[in-house]
């Protein structure tokens, strides 16, 4: 059973002023320590932008990136994958990274021109740094307690994903990023945790999907990117309006969550809403 468990904000948009030491930049990392009393498991969800921020701020934080159990990434944009070679370097040995079966598929944007926004190397050059990959369309349990949520179902109207293009049989067409997931784990006594890396599938859809999969309702906590920046009054009110239904006792938003959006439900969740920074750590 779970006992502990601890998490680090690695690699995140903003970076405490009173902290010179950790760097910010758009992107995210958290890093998992979980206490399960004889045994102790070491996870990273996603890897940030690059390997010199990544690797910076794992120091400063005092993170051994060589004791690393599992690594999980959430989907396949460069700002959650772009430091996994610099981790494989100092994992120093063959690592599960779970992850979807499309995470190598082509990931463009229009900014405002075509960019392509993937991960910064190949599938064949991250196994040949040790990467053992396990795709998983479904959800994959990782330790007692904690399991990925595989793709998530999109159930909610109000969230849509947008923007985003890839070429899938030949043609062009619009990326609905189906391999965008999330954590979830059940917390003793106090419920369900919901980490996430970009929430593409959209915040609301990826708790509840979470619920259904875990078979646990009673949401405790909600962390990560909830990709909100951008994202018009309607949708920012029906979302403020299913958490607040919800009723988390933590939210702590962050990443692509956009100023806004942390705004907004930090008035309709008053303290419980907190943003995000790198360095925070969080105790569950």
């Amino acid at each position: 059973m779970l006992q502990e468990l601890r998490l680090t904000v690695v690699v995140e948009n903003s970076a405490p002023f009173a902290n010179s030491s950790i760097w910010a930049q758009h992107g995210l990392s958290i890093f998992l320590d979980l206490d399960y009393g004889r045994e102790r498991m070491k996870l990273l969800l996603d890897t940030g932008a690059c390997p010199e921020v990544m690797l910076h701020n794992a120091d400063a934080l005092h993170i051994d990136l060589s004791q690393l159990d599992v690594i999980c990434l959430s989907h396949g944009h460069y700002d959650h994958t772009g430091g996994l070679m610099g981790v494989l370097e100092r994992v120093g040995r063959r690592v599960c990274i779970l992850a979807h079966p499309e995470i190598f598929a082509p990931k463009l944007k229009m900014q405002p021109f075509l960019k392509f926004i993937g991960p910064p190397f190949s599938r064949r050059e991250a196994e040949a740094a040790g990467a053992v990959m396990l795709d998983c369309l479904g959800p994959a349990a990782v330790a007692p307690d904690v399991m990925t949520t595989g793709e998530v179902a999109r159930r909610e109207d109000f969230e849509k994903v947008e923007g985003f293009w890839t070429v899938k049989e030949g043609r062009y067409s619009e990326d609905s990023i189906p391999d965008d997931q999330a954590l979830a784990i059940k917390i003793e006594g106090k419920g369900l945790a919901v980490i996430t890396g970009c929430a593409h599938a959209g915040i609301i859809n990826t708790i509840k999907h979470a619920q259904r999969i875990t078979g646990v309702q009673e949401l405790y906590a909600v962390i990560g990117g909830f990709h909100l920046s951008g994202a018009g009054e309607k949708r920012l009110d029906a979302t403020a309006e299913a958490l607040r239904k919800l009723d988390p006792a933590m939210v702590r938003p962050g990443h692509c969550t956009g100023q806004r959006a942390v705004c907004r439900l930090q008035e309709a969740l008053g303290e419980r809403c907190l943003p995000l920074a790198a360095g925070d750590t969080i105790q569950l």
